[in-house]
């Protein structure tokens, strides 16, 4: 069972200035789909509880901490009144990123918090997800399907159409099992041409990509990845960056790097449109609820 999970949130937010300049995104509110006002790391810590998380690890920048530890002790205390509220991970904790050197570099911070034993989860701290009706929270399916199969990976994925590749992660895959893929090949943000040639995944519709969706299992060996990428040096201006351990990890391990299609779909907060779909789709979900 994966029971530790990191959730970077250091991120400026630039795209949701002049808002971020107040309130991290981290805090941005949604309406959940019982009709409570949520904030978007609440709804990422509540839904790793769900799926088996006992401990968790909020990587912020300075400055954060204060406001994300006061709501979440309050929100804590709110469940614990409430037999219907879904709980918060046994224990949280913080890791400063004191500088914005990178996604990659957040997730490397987390490596003594993570431990050099088990496998842990790693959420996108500007994702949340709707799972399909019936169906577990997604980062619980992920952890289920890692569960079963183990290997050095599993990444949660979703399906997206041609417009979308410029904006995520995308993989292909073999199938081997039901939504279940094998890793064949990786590409940040490809065009569709490079998508066409690399990332066709057979049993998907035509320009139908498998894309990342926030969630992600691995083995600390991703750790050794991106301290050698840091180690290294990423250049001049650029950052340490998750997308090249990945590709790092996947060229180690291409028989256990493994890819699910979650059942329901993860809602990208990280942009005023991303932001204001994410609403959309909560209120939807109440609605069908």
């Amino acid at each position: 069972m994966i029971e530790k999970a990191l959730i970077p949130v250091a991120g400026l937010g630039t795209r949701l200035r002049p808002v971020t300049a107040v309130l991290p995104k981290a805090m941005f509110p949604l309406v959940d789909p019982r009709g409570r006002l949520r904030t978007v790391v609440h709804l990422i810590l509540a839904e790793a509880a769900a799926s088996g998380i006992r401990q968790a690890a909020v990587i912020v920048s300075p400055g954060q901490q204060e406001v994300i530890e006061r709501y979440l002790d309050a929100a804590r205390a709110l469940a614990a009144q409430d037999a219907g509220e879904v709980g918060l991970p046994e224990e949280i904790e913080y890791i400063v990123q004191p500088e914005p050197e990178g996604f990659g570099e957040a997730v490397l911070r987390g490596r003594e918090f993570a431990g050099s034993a088990e496998a842990f989860m790693l959420l996108l701290g500007d994702h949340v997800h709707v799972e399909d009706a019936g169906c577990p929270p997604c980062a619980g399916q992920v952890a289920d399907a890692f569960g079963r199969r183990g290997g050095a990976a599993m990444v949660g994925m979703q399906t997206v159409g041609a417009e979308e590749l410029s904006l995520v992660g995308a993989a292909g895959g073999e199938p081997i099992g039901q939504r279940l893929y094998r890793c064949t090949d990786f590409v940040e943000k490809p065009d569709l041409a490079t998508a066409r040639r690399r990332l066709t995944t057979p049993g998907l519709p035509a320009d139908t990509f498998l894309a990342h969706c926030g969630i992600y299992i691995f083995t600390p060996e991703i750790f050794d990845c991106l301290a050698e990428l840091a180690a290294a040096g990423p250049g001049e201006g650029q950052e340490v960056q998750l997308a090249d351990a990945q590709s790092m990890l996947l060229g180690r391990h291409r028989a256990e790097y493994y890819l699910l299609r979650i059942a329901g779909r993860a809602l990208d907060t990280g942009t005023p449109e991303g932001y204001a779909a994410a609403q959309a789709a909560l209120v939807a979900a109440r609605r069908r609820s």
